[in-house]
């Protein structure tokens, strides 16, 4: 094992947070809008069940895969939305409104699938 020199100058040892090669790649990418709402969700209903997470080393990992899920669904929903309501062709303020309902749909429902959801792991 090799150690590092962090941005502060400590000496930390340079560990692997997985081997996993999926893994790797979604550790690259930053923690996005969804994510971070399943982690405010999580801590806030289930507070205990957030060291369980951190023990099995998917506290960092479901994150990123929720965010990548949800942008997913958010397409298919939004698609969804519009072959069933066709979009008002004249008035601002009913475009505005039709825009407002598409969007509070879709976020709706993928707070129902994805985000408000404890992800099983095993220890």
């Amino acid at each position: 094992m090799s150690d590092k020199i962090n941005s502060t100058g400590q000496i930390l040892p340079d560990v692997r947070y997985t081997d996993d090669p999926e893994e790797l790649r979604l550790l690259k990418k930053p923690i996005g809008k969804w994510g971070r709402m399943w982690q405010d969700w999580i801590e806030s209903t289930y507070p205990g069940e957030v060291d369980i997470y951190v023990m099995a080393a998917k506290w960092q990992i479901i994150p990123r895969q929720i965010d990548e899920k949800a942008e997913k669904r958010w397409f298919e929903l939004d698609e969804l939305y519009h072959r069933d309501n066709p979009r008002p062709s004249n008035d601002f303020n009913e475009i505005l409104q039709w825009e407002t309902a598409c969007k509070l749909w879709v976020e709706n429902l993928i707070l129902k699938e994805i985000i408000f959801v404890r992800y099983d792991v095993e220890l």
